[in-house]
């Protein structure tokens, strides 16, 4: 297996233990550790860290699977198929949080997911832009 191979493997991985991490932060009761009642930036806090946590989705899928952006279209259906796997994530994260019992579910989060998803998105879509014409350039 060659260097590039393991890389990818290692990014794999990370995406694992960063859906674990984001199952953590969104099941986990912090009742009284953490406030999240005020706000940041005029939002609030609880909106706020929905779209951090679900921003770097498309960024770790992204390394995790290197052959996606192999031509523009395939990258294109990459980035459907990341935002719809990346929202009924957090539609899933919402609906159990629903029958928790000490969490609730909340619609908004789930658009603060969705948020953070589309902004990654169209992040990494210029970022490949960039690169499919600079290597086009090249050759």
């Amino acid at each position: 297996m060659n260097m590039r191979n393991k890389r990818f493997n290692i990014f794999k991985v990370i995406f694992i233990i960063y859906i674990i991490g984001l199952c953590f932060c969104c099941f986990w009761n912090f009742r009284g550790s953490i406030d999240l009642g005020d706000d940041w930036w005029g939002l609030p806090k609880d909106k706020v860290l929905h779209f951090m946590l679900f921003f770097p989705f498309p960024f770790i899928a992204y390394m995790a699977f290197p052959k996606v952006s192999d031509t523009a279209r395939k990258y294109l259906k990459f980035s459907i198929l990341i935002f719809v796997a990346g929202a009924a994530t957090g539609a899933l994260i919402e609906i159990v949080q629903g029958w928790s019992g000490y969490r609730s579910c909340d619609m908004l989060d789930l658009a603060a997911d969705c948020c953070g998803l589309a902004a990654a998105i169209v992040c990494l879509q210029t970022y490949e832009a960039f690169f499919r014409k600079r290597r086009k350039s090249e050759k």
